[in-house]
């Protein structure tokens, strides 16, 4: 892998529109923080996934939340899909893909068994897990992912964020760990390590126009880079969306999830992200989860 972008720098691209009804899907708080969203359009509905920070007696509780809309606007109370542990702290769901007759959704664990206040970020154990349902209503226990094939799962290192991308009878494995790796497999089972590239976080990886882009964060906003073969990326412009009119988000905007939308929505495309009100600590403070609309990642609309 070569060329990634990493620095976050490029095309700025402008607002057209600047409505902004519907923008915030749920807001956080100095307790609650919404985050790294990720969504599925199934038998009619969007089931949005992403992260639910609590912070709770000096300790932030990481778990990963559902909550399912028809019309994308009005959204079910989060239901909290993983248990609440410190040491396990499950949360930033990448995606969800289908695998044969059942549907896989990727997360992290980012254990934080020590007080917030003291340190608001994983150590090296965070690991990569996936789950999987064929309802959205009952989901397994959480699988630990090893994307580096036979290497010791205590000798990993720290990955977060990540994402599957079907391709043919192959799996493509991107998540955090110098920059972005990657990994592949046919199974979901056995993964080989392919390489890295520098990038920011929370990549997501789309099909556009015969080829492949790659939506991921850097230090603030949304940057986007395309390929023809997941291998070579050229750099395809950075945004921070509607950031200097949102009091919410004037920390970061980050955990850009773009996904093709179903013919009956406004536009083409989906961007789910979430705004961190402070600039520090943003990580798991204070954070809201929203919505853009894109018809082709230069223009963004809220309506």
């Amino acid at each position: 892998m070569a060329n990634l972008i990493a620095s976050g720098v490029g095309t700025c691209y402008d607002i057209r529109e600047r409505k902004g009804k519907n923008v915030i899907l749920f807001e956080g708080n100095d307790r609650l923080a919404y985050r790294d969203p990720a969504c599925i359009f199934w038998q009619g509905a969007y089931y949005l996934f992403f992260t639910v920070s609590e912070k709770e007696n000096g300790y932030m509780y990481n778990r990963v939340g559902m909550s399912i809309s028809r019309d994308l606007i009005n959204w079910t109370e989060p239901r909290l899909l993983t248990p609440k542990d410190v040491n396990l702290n499950f949360c930033s769901p990448g995606n969800i893909i289908k695998a044969g007759e059942e549907y896989v959704i990727c997360f992290t664990s980012y254990p934080m068994p020590f007080p917030y206040a003291r340190r608001h970020y994983a150590d090296d154990t965070a690991r990569l897990f996936l789950m999987r349902t064929r309802d959205f209503e009952h989901f397994t226990d959480p699988e630990l992912l090893n994307p580096k094939g036979d290497a010791l799962v205590e000798e990993l290192g720290r990955m977060i964020d990540p994402f599957i991308l079907p391709k043919g009878d192959e799996y493509f494995l991107f998540y955090k760990q110098n920059g972005v790796s990657v990994s592949k497999s046919r199974d979901l089972k056995k993964w080989e390590y392919l390489g890295h590239a520098q990038a920011g976080e929370n990549a997501c990886v789309i099909q556009r126009n015969g080829e492949y882009l790659l939506v991921h964060s850097p230090q603030n906003g949304i940057a986007f880079s395309r390929s023809k073969d997941l291998t070579h990326w050229e750099e395809a412009g950075v945004t921070t969306l509607d950031q200097l009119n949102w009091p919410w988000a004037q920390g970061r905007i980050t955990a850009g999830f773009a996904m093709e939308a179903p013919k009956e929505a406004p536009r083409r495309y989906l961007l789910f992200f979430h705004g961190s009100r402070d600039i520090f600590p943003e990580t798991h403070g204070n954070a809201t989860l929203a919505l853009a609309y894109t018809d082709d990642f230069e223009s963004f609309y809220y309506e």
